[in-house]
């Protein structure tokens, strides 16, 4: 209980509390030194301008605060008046009344040393000043000892729910002690029904109340575990069922005191349950049983799902109502994702959805018993969530590090912002927003263009965190021999291994709403920005760990919104100013989405002295709907203006539920934003932008080229299924980028199958809605050789078509850039001689870089485009992936029979939009009307007698009556040819001889030889194929080729009674 004062003017005569007569003042001091002197603590921190006195004082612990700068009379006085007897009215006229000493005989009194020997105080002494340890204080009969700023442990948490197996990490609320000298003491309950957590635990609410030592029946009932004397402890099997209790003894140590140990302090779990016998990373962790080798990097992104999107009633009855309560809860989940991270033994770990608080209480803890280091960014809104970016401590350490807020990248492009108070301050800032606003002037055009889109861009809470990291295993920088000095980055041996081995990390959660991958496509070009420029401040000395300390506007929000969880004092590698050494990067995050075009001094060789670039984390675009525009940004560095997906969001606006779209997975809407702050700021911007952009369509945007000054590639090469798997929605979301210049995948950690996941995540072994990527990465041996002759290491020659092998081929084996390149099979490199030659040679030389687009109704257009032109296009049908051209062009049928290395004698079938238009290519007179009307469209290809007057060119088939006929099942590859207004010619997507391709990853080494590939996701069906059926004669049919949907077609043509013949 602490003591309240009055806030009146407390007076009392110095006479009164120093020296109550010379003769009562040496019967107390005398009778106090009969006494053993007691314990009196006072807790002054520095940056507080007041203290603490905390003693024992008429039978309860009494705690005073007090002013520093008050003077000690005052604080003496309030001592007296609470430590001398109070008699009640009653008494008065009680006998014993004489009994009661009077207010004048009691005496309080502070001595400049520890007996009454020492001089005496004066009270106009500060309190800051005569609260000093050792010295003496006594209250009447009662000597207290001072013990100033003693260690002490306030108090200790604890996860709600232990588990055999799950590391506990107890977090404790230190003051003045040293966490790494703190003494740590497990017990357990003597048996499983022994004392029950609540009837035992020390109240975690202490407050700062000082504490008297623990008693041994506190401790009744729990024994000492032998060994476990860690402040981490692993329930064993033999803790099942019992209440685990864990004492700290805070311990600080200083030259003028030595080492001191405060009280202990303890707290009790609940009582030891099983928890999931099969883990989700079960299969994974024998791959990761320790740290990789140097000079290697293990990487891992995971969007771990924030407690408060979990915790959330709509998500756990509605998004995730499949998954029970109890799997939800944070005390369930948190242990299960740091053992999943831990057994990876990651040299870098990138999360997103990190909640605030568990990243202090938990995350951070834990990940620095385990030996890492990391920082926390909270998002540029409200919601108490963001990234964290952990590294191994001896494996990097942190040379410099920045947060971005989007938005901020955005705003100086349209208005000023508001001055700071001098002069000085203002044109600092002046000229830091000027470069901001340059750095992103290729997005005026479409911000000044739309109004709608500045208030979104604005009213996003995306940051990402810029980390660049050192390895530890060589200086950044070496001594000059002959002066000692420091040397510029790149002088020496040692500091080129140093620098070549430096990264650059990048992590970042990427906005979601469906139709809002503009968003994502702006927002990677904006971070590739600030990526360059923070490279090139922090090596030229502009730029260091304590940028994130003292922000700069782009940072200051975030910072302001967060408290600081920092690594320690940055190194001095970074910041030698004229340095040259540059790190690579590497880009993680949850995306939620010519090659040699870059920006002016980018092209050609990039230098081996830069910092590696990585970029992780869930960037929120999925390739179920085609290559998104930020997987083509980041692995060409450069996107078109006509890409598809600026199309795909000129529909987007800003939806009324937005301020819901945190607890919203990403296939359900919107998440990121802050509605409120972009409306409040909405009104600013659009008067910034111009009278211009009112005639422009709020919700319009037009789509602008744009170019980073970076060529990636994502570790998987884009093979994964899906790293988010929910009810209604499966897809790629988590990516880890990398300089393909500079380093290369060692090894694929690889995800776990459907199989093994088993149902929708989160479930009792899988913790988040998104799996955990992780990559062993390395360096390219031939770095240094690279930077003088750089044909001489083709393994560092970036993958510019970037096309990979089968993700089995990373599986614990190393890839090779030849392998990644776009290869045909063997037979493939000799091509038959039989098939058309005069654009064979120009079929089979790519002339341009493809990715799958999204094969929805607008982009129609572009394969039409391509069709009209003699190109060839992949397609999905309802049964394969299909080449497909003109079927009345000769170019584009020479070309797929280039591209398939197909005999010219094997035909080719055409593919039509309706029943209607299949007369125009054949005779169907015999057929029932209803038989054609049954069998399609579907899955099932016609032979029927060819129309000399139709419109089919003569390389089609030449010498053959008859011709195959499809209508697909399948609406895009239908409104294709409706759009195109003729049939096309269709086969399937592979190399004569080759598998049958299901999705478009299959026939991933035939994009370049596609004017257009278009992606409809997995076709659920096995690689039969159609089945086809000749009909030409009439009142039969035969089976050419069994395929999909056999019995049911068989079933069909004979209830409208044709025979079957041989």
């Amino acid at each position: 209980m602490r003591c309240s004062l009055s806030r009146g003017t407390c007076f009392l005569p110095r006479l009164l509390v120093l020296a109550c007569g010379v003769s009562a003042r040496r019967a107390s001091v005398m009778a106090a030194g009969s006494q053993t002197p007691q314990q009196a603590v006072v807790r002054s921190p520095q940056l507080e301008d007041k203290l603490t006195i905390s003693l024992p004082l008429a039978g309860r612990i009494r705690n005073l605060d007090r002013p520093k700068s008050e003077a000690l009379e005052k604080a003496l006085g309030r001592l007296h008046s609470n430590a001398v007897p109070k008699a009640d009215k009653k008494s008065k006229k009680r006998a014993n009344q004489a009994a009661v000493p009077a207010q004048q005989d009691f005496f309080v009194g502070l001595y400049n040393g520890p007996t009454p020997d020492s001089e005496l105080l004066t009270g106009n002494v500060s309190n800051e000043e005569a609260w000093q340890h050792g010295r003496l204080l006594v209250v009447g009969t009662q000597q207290y000892i001072i013990d100033l700023n003693p260690p002490i442990a306030d108090k200790v948490e604890l996860p709600g729910l232990p588990m055999v197996s799950y590391p506990i990490c107890p977090v404790p609320t230190l003051l003045f002690a040293e966490e790494g000298l703190s003494q740590w003491q497990w017990y357990r309950s003597t048996s499983p029904g022994g004392p029950s957590a609540a009837s035992t635990s020390q109240s975690a609410d202490h407050g700062q109340e000082w504490r008297q030592p623990h008693t041994a029946a506190e401790f009744e009932g729990f024994s000492a575990i032998a060994g476990a004397t860690a402040r981490l402890y692993v329930p064993a099997k033999t803790d099942e069922g019992c209440i685990l209790r864990v004492q700290c003894t805070p311990v600080s140590s200083s030259q003028a005191q030595g080492k001191r140990m405060g009280q202990p302090c303890f707290a009790d779990t609940a009582r030891v349950q099983q928890g999931p016998a099969l883990t989700a990373a079960a299969q994974r962790h024998p791959l990761t049983p320790s740290p990789m080798a140097h000079p290697g990097v293990r990487v891992v992104t995971y969007n771990i799902l924030a407690d408060q999107y979990a915790s959330r009633e709509h998500a756990q009855k509605v998004l995730f109502g499949y998954c029970p309560k109890r799997y939800l809860d944070p005390d369930y989940r948190r242990p299960l994702i740091l053992l999943e991270l831990l057994g990876f033994h990651a040299d870098i770990i990138c999360l997103q959805e990190m909640d605030e608080k568990a990243f202090a209480e938990c995350f951070l803890p834990q990940m620095q018993q385990a030996g890492f280091e990391g920082h926390y960014t909270n998002k540029a809104s409200s919601t108490r969530e963001g990234e964290a970016t952990f590294y191994r401590t001896s494996r990097f350490r942190l040379a410099a590090r920045q947060d971005v807020i989007l938005r901020d990248c955005f705003k100086d492009l349209l208005h000023p912002a508001a001055q700071d108070s001098t002069v000085a301050d203002a044109t600092a800032q002046h000229a830091q927003r000027s470069k901001r606003a340059k750095r992103h002037a290729q997005f005026e055009p479409m911000l000044r263009s739309s109004p709608h889109l500045q208030r979104v861009l604005q009213g996003v809470a995306t940051v990402a965190q810029m980390t660049l990291l050192e390895p530890v295993t060589q200086p950044y920088a070496t001594p000059s021999p002959s002066s000692g000095q420091q040397m510029p980055m790149g002088t020496s041996d040692s500091s080129r291994a140093a620098a070549e081995e430096s990264i650059c990390v990048v992590n970042s959660h990427f906005f979601f709403h469906p139709r809002a991958s503009h968003i994502r496509n702006i927002h990677t070009a904006a971070v590739m920005s600030e990526v360059e420029a923070f490279i090139d401040e922090t090596l030229n000395g502009a730029a260091s760990c304590n940028d994130s300390q003292q922000p700069t506007a782009a940072t200051a929000a975030v910072t302001a919104a967060t408290p600081s969880h920092r690594a320690d004092e940055p190194s001095s590698a970074a910041s030698e100013p004229g340095s040259s050494l540059r790190p690579a990067m590497l880009f993680c995050g949850d995306l939620n989405s010519d090659l040699n075009d870059g920006p002016p001094g980018t092209q050609g060789t990039i230098s081996s002295h830069r910092p590696a670039l990585l970029f992780c984390g869930d960037l929120n675009c999925g390739m179920n709907h085609g290559t998104p525009g930020v997987v083509q940004l980041l692995n060409s560095g450069h996107l078109p203006h006509d890409f598809w997906d600026w199309d795909f969001s000129a529909g987007f606006s800003w939806g009324p539920d937005a301020d819901e779209a945190e607890a919203q997975p990403a296939e359900t809407a919107a998440d990121g934003v802050e509605p409120m702050a972009a409306s409040q700021q909405l009104a600013e911007v659009e008067a910034a932008a111009g009278s211009g952009s009112s005639s422009q369509d709020s919700s319009a945007v037009n789509g602008i080229s744009l170019s980073i000054p970076y060529q990636l590639r994502s570790a998987d090469d884009l093979q994964s299924s899906f790293t988010n798997y929910v009810r209604g929605y499966s897809g790629l979301l988590d990516y880890i980028w990398y300089e393909p210049q500079r380093m290369r995948v060692e090894r694929a950690i690889p995800l776990p199958s459907l199989e093994e996941v088993k149902a929708f995540v989160p479930s009792e072994r899988f913790p988040s809605d998104h799996l955990s990527v992780v990559y062993d990465l390395t360096w390219h041996a031939c770095e240094a050789e690279e930077q003088h002759n750089p044909q001489s290491c083709p393994d560092a020659v970036a993958t510019t078509s970037h096309v990979a092998p089968p993700a089995s081929a990373f599986m614990n084996t190393k890839l090779s850039s030849s392998e990644a390149k776009p290869q045909l099979s063997q037979s493939a490199s000799n091509a038959d001689t039989s098939a058309p030659s005069p654009s064979a040679s120009e079929a089979l030389t790519p002339t341009q870089t493809t990715y799958p687009i999204a094969a929805l109704p607008h982009s129609s257009h572009r394969a039409v485009s391509a069709l009209s032109e003699g190109m060839v296009i992949a397609v999905p049908t309802d049964t394969l992936y299909g080449l497909a051209a003109d079927a009345n062009s000769s170019t584009g049928i020479q070309r797929i029979y280039s591209i398939k290395h197909r005999q010219a004698y094997a035909p080719l079938a055409i593919c039509v939009a309706d029943v209607s238009d299949l007369h125009r290519y054949c005779h169907a007179e015999h057929l029932p009307e209803q038989l054609l009307q049954q069998l399609l469209p579907g899955p099932v290809t016609l032979i029927l007698q060819r129309r000399q007057e139709a419109p089919l060119c003569a390389e089609l088939n030449p010498g053959l009556e008859t011709i195959g006929v499809r209508i697909p099942d399948a609406d895009f590859i239908r409104g294709v040819c409706r759009d195109h207004g003729g049939a096309i010619a269709l086969t399937s997507a592979n190399i004569s001889g080759a598998a049958s391709p299901l999705c478009v990853n299959d026939f991933a080494h035939l994009w370049p030889l596609c004017a257009a590939v278009f992606n409809g996701m997995r076709i659920q069906a096995d690689r039969t194929g159609s089945t086809i059926v000749d009909l030409s004669v009439v009142d039969a049919f035969k089976i050419v080729r069994p395929g999909v949907s056999l019995a049911e077609v068989q079933s069909l043509l004979q209830s409208n009674g044709l025979r079957q013949i041989e």
